[in-house]
């Protein structure tokens, strides 16, 4: 899953408006029924909240059932798997779908489409943000924080109370886009009257190791929690670029070498003004961890350096720049 955009954060199901004139039929279909305004039970959600939603055809589906494509966010086509099927006979098909939780009140139209027509809009929405009083997703945790290329690990999304009937729904963000990357599921549902949910995290990409930072939204509050992401090598973080007055995170991997009690890993700088630990232990069973570099207030920009790591009597050397 990418980087989060405004698109799939704001768009949602909702109730059926066809009284209110806004929604039309959809043209004809070539091979069967036209698409007719469809409704959402409850006409009303918010953020987190689950929902029913019917689609309505013209006249009973044909011989083989009638296929519509839905068409909405990301939660929402994860979560109806983006199709519907309304059987031969049938006029009507019902489904439960999940929605991303929005930060301010949003209306936003749903479409579908049935083959040999255009995508026409069946449903409209408005979604209400969830009351952080009240829904508040407070913390996001890991079984492992150091993951190499290929390994998943389990990742747990804790809400301030239990959740409400029909449970709740936490969006989901990777955070990373190009170089290193994870992948999360689009969201996880926190079942009633439970206050965790778990999901799995996968490391599927690191050329160098890298700290990426995945996140748990619910509209009005969000959390993160770093994880390390390592190649299969020893290896350090690379092209960091270093701010004047402020610690940046780098990593250290040892790939897949056994790592049974613990190791560590010798560090230097050849930069007076970058300074980083001499010593970092990489924990009993853990493919990498986390570095901090340092950059004094008054080191100069466009300033390059190099970092060195020791680790077995082998040495991995990166260089980063300050900017």
């Amino acid at each position: 899953m990418e980087m989060r955009t405004t698109g799939r954060r704001a768009s949602i199901v909702a109730a059926a408006v066809a009284a209110a004139g806004i929604l039309t039929a959809a043209p004809a279909s070539a091979s069967g029924p036209e698409l007719r305004p469809g409704f959402v039970s409850p006409p009303v959600l918010t953020g987190g909240d689950g929902a029913v939603q019917t689609i309505v055809l013209s006249a009973p589906a044909p011989p083989g059932g009638t296929h519509v494509s839905l068409y909405g966010d990301l939660v929402y086509g994860h979560s109806t798997g983006r199709h519907a099927y309304v059987p031969a006979g049938a006029t009507t098909v019902s489904f439960p779908f999940r929605t991303a939780a929005p930060a301010t009140d949003v209306v936003r139209t749903l479409h579908a489409q049935v083959s040999g027509a255009p995508l026409v809009p069946v449903a409209e929405v408005t979604i209400r943000p969830a009351d952080p009083a009240t829904r508040a997703v407070t913390s996001l945790s890991y079984t492992k924080e150091s993951l190499v290329v290929g390994e998943t690990t389990q990742g747990t999304v804790t809400l301030a109370q239990p959740a409400p009937a029909g449970g709740l729904a936490v969006s989901l963000w990777s955070n990373t886009h190009y170089g290193p990357g994870v992948h999360v599921p689009p969201y996880v549902v926190v079942p009633e009257g439970s206050t965790t949910a778990t999901f799995p995290l996968k490391a599927t990409r690191a050329e160098t190791p890298a700290v990426v930072s995945p996140s748990a939204d619910l509209g009005t509050s969000r959390a993160s929690r770093d994880v390390v992401v390592v190649p299969d090598r020893f290896a350090l973080s690379d092209g960091l670029l270093l701010k004047p007055g402020t610690v940046t995170p780098g990593a250290i991997g040892i790939g897949r070498a056994p790592n049974p009690e613990g190791t560590t890993v010798r560090l230097h700088t050849d930069f007076p003004g970058v300074t980083v630990p001499s010593t970092v232990h990489i924990p009993p069973g853990s493919p990498g961890i986390a570095i901090p570099l340092t950059a004094a207030p008054s080191i100069p920009r466009g300033s390059q350096g190099t970092l060195t790591a020791t680790w077995n009597g082998t040495t991995a050397t990166t260089t980063f720049i300050t900017g």
